[in-house]
């Protein structure tokens, strides 16, 4: 029985190993890490009433293209209305930190984490004292890596329930604060220097937390 709960797992693992390889393929056989927002918006204008649902699925995968959240905000604030841009990239954006979790949990397990507590106890015990508020932290700062932050978080045995509930609450606020400078400089570059101030403001209080943090 242990045999075959290894090959499943085995299978698993692999299977999604070569999706994630299959995604990438596709992405660099059409050169979409070069001038990638430009032709990513082409590719959703040509298919017009469907562009919304294909780029809902395509921000949810980004964790396997590996292109930062940013980017889809840019892209939803060009395609689509205030509203929609930043439900769609809200709810992408955090269906795309879970299925980066379950990747962690289902692929990487125990023996990865193993691995990450011999070679770096400190740091592992850090972040497992301090999960929520480093999550929290990583996720609401442009300056960190957030899918890193997130990977890490999960292999320190965060909850799922506390794991989506503080990407939420501090990743949110910060999508919105993007989608309202991607639309203030279409209107008046007041507004557009306000929000930028603003979102430059956060950014910084947010390191400094983040440095006190890690220190």
């Amino acid at each position: 029985m242990k045999g075959v709960v290894n090959l499943m797992s085995k299978l698993f693992k692999g299977i999604v190993i070569i999706f994630w390889i299959s995604i990438l393929f596709v992405f660099l056989k059409y050169q979409l890490y070069s001038d990638g927002v430009n032709k990513i918006i082409f590719f959703l204008n040509t298919y017009g009433k469907f562009s919304a649902i294909l780029f809902f699925i395509i921000a949810s995968l980004r964790i396997f293209t590996l292109i930062p959240c940013t980017i889809f905000i840019i892209i939803g604030g060009i395609l689509f209305n205030p509203y929609e841009a930043f439900i769609l990239t809200a709810t992408a954006n955090l269906l795309s930190e879970i299925l980066l979790f379950f990747f962690a949990r289902l692929t990487f397990g125990m023996s990865y984490q193993n691995k990450i507590v011999n070679k770096y106890p400190k740091i592992y015990n850090m972040i497992k004292k301090n999960n929520v508020q480093l999550l929290a932290l990583g996720v609401s700062s442009p300056v960190v890596p957030t899918d890193i932050i997130c990977f890490f978080s999960v292999l320190a045995e965060i909850s799922f329930i506390k794991y989506t509930l503080t990407i939420f609450f501090a990743d949110t606020p910060i999508i919105l604060l993007y989608t309202f400078l991607g639309i203030s400089i279409k209107y008046s570059l007041y507004v557009f220097a306000v929000m930028l101030f603003i979102i430059i403001l956060v950014n910084y209080f947010n390191f400094k937390k983040w440095s006190n943090q890690t220190n």
